[in-house]
């Protein structure tokens, strides 16, 4: 399981605790204008590695009553930054063995990289150009099978914004993206999609931003399903149009909006279509010097790659607090609730009944800085499944310790 990542400054979030990540990535940001290379080792035990319902489920698969495992992970990469002039270029590039002492089925390699060039003309026009590469064990939430199911997902970006006038911008942007699975068992969740975004700001004096966007994605997936003898083709249009908000409350306090409709098309079977309003709204506080709070909520449809359904409608929310103690101490704090309804995806009959499902995600994560090049971080987590189908919810629990050194 990765804890250290790198983040690209086109790919940066903007919340002060991450709360789609559970437990906290500690994201490692490059020395300026430098080739920095870097270690890391880390150790986690988990109870219920493959997310299974019961011990009763994993005599059935023939691996023991057994559930937990630990896992051990080496890490070695390279972070570069590098400014000339206006032009910003940043990449990282690492490579880690993740090892098994129970389930050494699931022994791999995981593999990253990432590069950036924040690009500027002039004073007004500016964008990014970049790539990603991540190649790693899919998450057991929705797989349970002992096997080095590896995934590798591809994205490469263009974007760019220009500052037509003080208060007014317009940006646009293309998006390719690649998803593949080396087990043939997951062919058909296989897909490329392409986006394009076009968009439109106000940017008011106090800092604060408001605009609209327009968004087309393009899903092809290649390897149809097949349900009995029935094969089922799962690509898709989607066109969205949704505002964009981006307030600067004060100097400790931001809210971010960003909703409006969505409308998805399938290539085959109409009656898994889906048209409606989607949102995600968000605040961080910083109430202090030392402390930061974020909070979200949303109702979005979002991909489920690693089940049969095609989409879930997702309502949920989410919080995080950070407690910076001292120059070298913080404490985190993390919860995330989510519903996901996959009625939309199953309506035809296809693909089995309705998995609809709730799942609940927290963490409390302590990070240790002893010097500038040096942390740990020891994280305690645990996550939980509630199913509408019998044979399916899990309870897990986790603690992880990670320790990383940039040269």
């Amino acid at each position: 399981m990765p804890i250290f990542s790198c983040m690209s400054t086109h790919a940066a979030t903007s919340d002060l605790v991450p709360t789609e990540y559970i437990p906290l990535p500690e994201v490692l940001i490059a020395p300026p204008d430098a080739i920095t290379p870097y270690v890391a080792y880390g150790v986690n035990y988990d109870n219920n590695l493959l997310r299974l319902p019961n011990s009763a489920t994993a005599q059935a698969m023939g691996i023991g009553s057994s559930l937990s495992d630990f896992s051990r992970r080496a890490e070695a990469g390279v972070v570069a930054d590098e400014r000339i002039g206006q032009q910003h270029l940043s990449a990282n590039l690492n490579v880690a063995k993740v090892d098994y002492n129970r389930f050494t089925a699931l022994d791999h390699l995981d593999k990253n990289a990432s590069a950036n060039w924040n690009w500027h003309l002039g004073n007004h026009v500016e964008g990014n150009v970049g790539a990603n590469y991540a190649q790693g064990l899919t998450p057991f939430v929705d797989f349970h099978l002992l096997q080095a199911n590896i995934r590798t997902q591809v994205n490469e970006y263009i974007d760019g914004s220009w500052l037509f006038h003080p208060s007014w911008r317009v940006n646009a942007g293309l998006v390719h993206s690649d998803l593949s699975y080396d087990l043939s068992s997951q062919a058909p969740l296989n897909n490329t999609q392409n986006q394009a975004l076009l968009g439109l700001d106000y940017l008011a004096i106090s800092g604060s931003t408001v605009g609209l966007q327009l968004r087309h994605i393009r899903a092809n997936f290649p390897n149809p399903q097949q349900d009995g003898g029935l094969s089922v083709a799962n690509s898709y249009d989607q066109n969205e149009l949704k505002a964009k908000i981006d307030w600067l409350f004060s100097g400790k306090t931001r809210f971010h909006f960003l909703g409006g409709w969505v409308d998805r098309k399938q290539d085959a079977f109409s009656v898994r279509n889906f048209s409606g309003f989607n949102s995600r709204v968000s605040a961080d506080w910083s109430p202090t010097g030392k402390i930061d709070l974020t909070v979200a909520a949303w109702r979005e449809i979002g991909a489920v790659d690693d089940l049969t359904t095609v989409y879930s409608l997702n309502r949920g929310a989410s919080f995080g607090a950070s407690w910076n103690y001292s120059e070298k101490i913080r404490l985190v704090a993390q919860y995330k609730y989510e519903k996901r309804d996959f009625s939309h995806s199953t309506d035809s009959g296809l693909l089995g009944t309705d998995p609809n499902d709730v799942l609940h995600n927290m963490a409390l994560t302590l990070v240790y800085k002893p010097t500038l090049r040096w942390e740990f971080q020891l994280s305690g987590s645990r996550s939980t499944q509630s199913s509408a189908n019998a044979t399916g919810g899990y309870t897990s629990n986790a603690v992880m310790l990670n320790t990383r050194f940039l040269f």
